[in-house]
């Protein structure tokens, strides 16, 4: 909501609290950014301070980017702090104001400069930062406000809660709330689009965003070769005999876990061998992490203890499966014949689960491309959005969906 000078003197008059009245907070520089102040009373999606962003980080197209601080709830229901990027298009907003995309990135780690918005020339996750910061920069040139979450744990202190559908669709959707507090010209409407892990969080987006945001008006998900099945992958990887590039993500995926249940002990799960593996995963991006020094050149099955009690693990992942969710916006899935990441044949059978949940899905395969592939269908991207936003009656093909693996 606007407020003019005559209602906001009136309101502070009559001693209400206006949202958005007070100046934002200017943030301090450098790392400290980073580091929240003790947080008082608040409402998940209060922004706690921002300051201009330059730099590889920023969206060439925009009109400004600003780094940006603000508050969510985790797990434990503890209020907790979290990093992103605002980035405004150009030029004067559209009447009911900016169409807003919320971005969900896909896996960089849990190291502080694993975080997006502290990508820096040469980073460690410059060259998968790159390409989304190509596609992102597109729908900034097309008029739509760009928002982009660190995530929780990722840049900010605390253990990033990897593959935790609720944690994700809150930091996705809170981000927005944020935004708007800063930026009175973004509108109310919005839609979440992701890729890998953050196709996993646009999904729990969907399903959660009318009970978390109800003020906001969420139009639709797009997950591009998104995380799923986990579970079934872990059973598996974990009686692998051979080294495997995935272990890396699987060690990401413990952590993850473990932060928000008391139930998964590492400790407990992982031979003593890994214990210095394991300090890997708060240095390096996942960039590192699937190097042969690394938890890709470990052979899986000797890395869990004899006697590692894996059942919660497992139904941790099954919790955080989208393929139970019921979703109640337009969804659109993308995935590449090729992906050697995302498992073309389980975005497939993901398709088919939210199909049977009812959900309007149109499913898009991308004949060889490979996971990163997907990220140049932005015109397909730029289209399906633009539809949300005029209101033109989404597509399904629920009825013969295509099939990306064989």
């Amino acid at each position: 909501m606007r407020w003019n000078p005559l209602a906001r003197a009136l309101a502070a008059l009559l001693g209400f609290t206006v949202a958005g009245a007070a100046a934002p907070a200017t943030g301090p520089a450098g790392d400290a950014f980073y580091q929240p102040p003790a947080l008082g009373a608040g409402v998940h999606g209060d922004l706690i301070w921002s300051r201009p962003l330059t730099g590889t980080a920023a969206l060439p197209s925009a009109a400004r980017n600003l780094l940006v601080l603000y508050r969510t709830t985790a797990q434990s229901g503890n209020d907790v702090a979290v990093s992103g990027i605002v980035s405004v298009p150009q030029g004067t907003p559209p009447a009911g104001g900016w169409p807003v995309l919320s971005w969900a990135h896909g896996t960089t780690g849990d190291a502080p400069a694993c975080a997006p918005s502290r990508d820096v020339p040469g980073g460690p996750m410059a060259f998968y930062l790159s390409q989304t910061d190509q596609l992102l920069d597109g729908f900034v040139a097309h008029g739509f406000a760009v928002l982009q979450t660190d995530y929780e744990g990722i840049g900010t202190p605390g253990v990033h809660p990897f593959l935790v559908g609720e944690a994700e669709a809150r930091d996705v959707i809170d981000i927005v709330r944020a935004a708007r507090q800063l930026e009175p010209d973004l509108g109310s409407r919005y839609v979440v689009i992701g890729h890998s892990q953050g196709g996993h969080a646009a999904l729990f987006a969907a399903a959660r965003a009318a009970a978390w945001a109800p003020e906001l008006h969420f139009l639709g998900a797009a997950a591009l070769a998104p995380a799923s099945h986990l579970r079934f992958w872990l059973a598996a990887l974990a009686h692998e005999q051979n080294p495997d590039v995935g272990f890396g993500f699987a060690a990401l995926l413990v952590r993850g876990y473990a932060s928000v249940d008391p139930a998964l002990r590492p400790g407990r799960l992982w031979a003593p061998a890994m214990a210095a593996l394991e300090t890997q995963l708060e240095t390096r991006c996942i960039a590192g992490l699937v190097q042969p020094d690394s938890w890709a050149g470990i052979v899986p099955e000797r890395a869990f203890a004899p006697d590692a009690d894996l059942a919660p693990l497992l139904a941790a992942a099954a919790q955080n499966d989208p393929g139970g969710l019921a979703i109640g916006v337009p969804v659109l899935l993308v995935q590449g014949t090729r992906d050697q990441i995302v498992v073309p044949r389980a975005t497939d059978l993901l398709a088919g689960e939210l199909c049977a949940r009812h959900a309007v899905l149109s499913y898009d395969t991308v004949p060889d491309a490979d996971h990163f592939g997907v990220l140049s269908q932005a015109g397909t991207l730029h289209d399906w959005a633009a539809a949300r936003f005029a209101g033109t009656p989404a597509d399904s093909n629920c009825g013969q969906p295509p099939k990306a693996g064989s």
